[in-house]
């Protein structure tokens, strides 16, 4: 069975909506290729009423609904399998899906948030990253390009009670920079939750809007990552990771050339000994 907590909670849902609830969290697999139509003829209830239902529990619609259930349902080999089935497997078909994936993230690009989280990690003193599973990769790249800038950056450890080893530092001075794709993991709640406790400012990377989800970030920026039943990519949330560090480089004026240009005579001076 899937967790109820997936929809909003503190919500006064009516007798048709725990009917809903209680078949998609016990028939997950079978909700997620039932149209809507469908669904509604099978609980005897209106298209109106499950439409109302997925907005009253924290989605946009009846489809972002179905994504949440099949990026919480699905594991990666069947999202990989799905991917596979779905359409050509050579080299070329999948980078070119994966360049449709950077243009729907470039037009879905929030640009006044994506300022604002530039100048919140150029302003911060201290910068900590939180990722998950395949997120790790993200938290780290941002952790290396930064602190090529001379910045304090921390990446905190993803799980479990060591994360207050981290989150203990922050500062109403500091950035959360956190990721949490179709669903927000409960490390991420409680860090959002935090930086917000002591002033901080909160940055999520997600793949769409997790209104309800628990914790609201500050800031939220949304890289598409495939269809709910495809192998979900990491290709747009690495370009908009590096285009924030670049945006980031922009803001802060000479001095991250000037850091990169220090760090280049350093290699330069040690390169018989340290080779490339």
């Amino acid at each position: 069975m899937m967790p109820i907590s997936l929809f909003k909670q503190g919500v006064a849902y009516t007798q048709a909506e725990h009917t809903i609830i209680d078949f998609i969290t016990s028939n997950p697999t079978e909700f997620l290729v039932m149209p809507i139509q469908q669904l509604a003829a099978r609980l005897g209830v209106s298209d109106a009423t499950v439409s109302r239902f997925a907005r009253h529990a924290g989605f946009r619609d009846f489809k972002e609904l179905k994504a949440t259930v099949a990026a919480s349902t699905l594991g990666p080999a069947e999202k990989i399998a799905a991917s596979i089935e779905g359409g050509p497997t050579s080299p070329r078909a999948f980078l070119e899906r994966q360049q449709s994936y950077l243009g729907i993230t470039a037009e879905r690009i929030d640009e006044e948030a994506f300022m604002k989280a530039t100048r919140t990690l150029a302003g911060a003193s201290l910068v900590l990253i939180h990722g998950k599973g395949a997120a790790s990769c993200c938290a780290e790249l941002l952790r290396f390009r930064l602190s090529r800038f001379s910045k304090r950056v921390v990446v905190v450890p993803p799980a479990g009670s060591e994360l207050f080893e981290g989150l203990v530092h922050m500062d109403k001075d500091s950035a959360l920079v956190t990721f949490g794709f179709q669903r927000l993991p409960e490390e991420s709640r409680i860090a959002i939750e935090q930086a917000r406790s002591v002033g901080a400012t909160s940055i999520l990377f997600t793949s769409r809007a997790l209104h309800g989800a628990g914790a609201e970030p500050d800031i939220e920026l949304v890289a598409y990552r495939g269809e709910p039943l495809e192998y979900h990519s990491m290709a747009g949330a690495v370009a908009l990771v590096d285009a924030l560090v670049v945006a980031v480089a922009a803001q802060l004026d000479g001095s991250a050339t000037d850091e990169l240009e220090r760090l280049r005579a350093l290699k330069r001076a040690y390169e018989s000994t340290l080779p490339r």
